[in-house]
């Protein structure tokens, strides 16, 4: 049985990934995402996960990144960001991996952007959206679009419906997976019932995102077809 996959912190690791195809053994986004409906796909896949992952207890919404970014469709920001890339020697990896270091990096594109004369009006309005809310700002990338915050778990969970929010990621942080089924915080052969359950349709949820993040991490080996080849990759990789 098939079936057919719909075709910055986070925000760096989200753009460098969409951008330059990422490098962690089990890719997160690719070029494929990088329009405006692969952008949106790409922002609800990952609320779906904060989402999942909080009610599952891996994580919790009282830390939180939000992302209100830029358009990378627009060729000159993306020339920016590869300009960026090319320049500062970035390591894809680490930015995947490292929050320190991917923070380190939104800094500099951040200063890099609004040195080039790039200006975010949405994430302005967004940032008197959350200090109006009490949210306290604990790191502000304002050009960038990416907001560390702590507040009331409920308050950060409602950002994930909010339509000035691109998206919210749980504690603030780059997860340890991007592509874990059972919330334990990596991939490996005990997600693979979840894939069957998906195949069988008996995985499903409520919640959209959560059910776009379902098709996105039960595709393992990125050939956008959900099959039992998924389940087969995790099964061999152990």
């Amino acid at each position: 049985m098939r079936k057919k996959l719909y075709s910055s912190i986070v925000a760096f690791a989200v753009f460098c990934s969409m951008l330059f195809g990422g490098a962690a053994p089990v890719r997160a986004f690719d070029a494929e995402y990088l329009n405006g409906e692969g952008m949106e796909l790409g922002y609800s896949i990952i609320n779906g996960y904060s989402k999942l992952s909080a009610r599952e207890g891996l994580c919790s919404f009282e830390k939180a990144a939000v992302y209100c970014g830029l358009d990378v469709t627009n060729p000159y920001i993306l020339s920016l960001g590869l300009m960026y890339y090319l320049t500062h020697g970035v390591d894809l990896d680490k930015a995947m991996t490292d929050n320190e270091y991917a923070l380190e990096i939104i800094e500099g594109l951040d200063s890099f952007v609004k040195a080039m004369g790039v200006s975010n009006p949405r994430a302005a309005a967004l940032k008197r959206e959350l200090s109006g809310s009490g949210a306290r700002i604990i790191c502000s990338f304002d050009t960038a679009g990416l907001f560390i915050i702590s507040s009331p778990p409920e308050y950060a969970r409602s950002l994930t419906e909010n339509e000035s929010v691109d998206f919210v990621m749980a504690d603030g942080k780059i997860p340890p997976s991007m592509k874990d089924m059972n919330m334990d915080g990596k991939s490996d052969k005990n997600d693979a019932p979840y894939i069957q359950d998906l195949l069988a349709d008996r995985l499903t949820d409520d919640d959209e995102d959560i059910e776009e993040y379902y098709k996105f991490a039960c595709d393992i080996n990125g050939d956008k077809e959900l099959d039992i080849l998924d389940a087969e990759e995790l099964l061999k990789n152990g």
